[in-house]
């Protein structure tokens, strides 16, 4: 029997780090969010790897416009492709459509297979949660479908399709992409300890497998953009005349 992935028991498919400090910005939460949320979109699942050109945000699950008591607090963040973000919006379903189940599905509270299941290459809703996202959220945009696609021909496995890097948690070893298929059990041979220690393991993998390094902050921006300012400056007070579109 080939080793499997430590099953993990039925829960939101993120977890958030519990030593998140409190921060003054929200935007200052990226490099935490990026970990906690597995390099992916929340909604999507698309990884920061399989975007390519797809540009990564910080989505306010409860927005800004609605919520700005909570505009800086890290559970209300959701790492996000910029695509979901700007189809999610500043929609807000009041208290009463919240009871009836009328609201996002977000990764850190439920658990995916109690509101959507796969059919072929389309997303179909299994509760009135999972019908709100995929409509207002248009999970299955063509782009959406064709990444399944690829997945597919990835990896046989329809939990992965539909999920993403979150499914490889659970995925067995031998449907594994071939690229990972060895680091994981290099770290399952690896670990002393069994259980929560090796899952952490995997999960590191994984984070490395779907990370983009586009992403990652630059050390050298501020040194660059002081420089377009002083250069800027120069050509400015050599030049006169206006040098911006607007008065302002």
């Amino acid at each position: 029997m080939s080793p499997s992935v430590p099953a993990k028991a039925q829960a939101p498919a993120i977890v958030r780090s519990a030593n998140v400090p409190a921060l003054d910005r929200y935007n200052d939460y990226k490099a935490y969010l990026r970990y906690d949320f597995l390099h992916c979109c929340a909604y999507c699942t698309v990884s920061e790897a399989e975007a390519g050109a797809v540009r990564f945000t910080i989505d306010h699950y409860e927005p800004k416009t609605a919520r700005a008591d909570l505009i800086n607090e890290y559970s209300n963040l959701m790492w996000c492709c910029d695509e979901c973000n700007m189809l999610k919006g500043d929609l807000t379903p009041p208290d009463i459509a919240r009871a009836a189940g009328i609201r996002f599905f977000r990764p850190d509270h439920d658990i995916g297979v109690d509101h959507f299941e796969l059919d072929g290459l389309l997303l179909k809703h299994q509760s009135k949660i999972g019908d709100f996202t995929i409509d207002y959220i248009d999970l299955n945009r063509l782009a959406l479908r064709r990444l399944r696609t690829i997945r597919r021909r990835l990896l046989d496995c329809e939990k992965f399709v539909q999920e993403g890097i979150y499914a490889l948690r659970r995925a067995h070893i031998d449907r594994l992409p071939h690229g990972l298929r060895g680091r994981v059990v290099t770290a399952i041979a690896n670990a002393a300890k069994l259980g929560e220690q090796l899952a952490r393991e995997i999960d590191n993998i994984l984070r490395d497998f779907a990370k983009s390094e586009l992403i990652d902050p630059d050390p050298e921006s501020a040194e660059r953009a002081a420089d377009r300012k002083k250069r800027m400056k120069e050509h400015m007070g050599l030049f006169a005349g206006k040098w911006r579109g607007r008065d302002f």
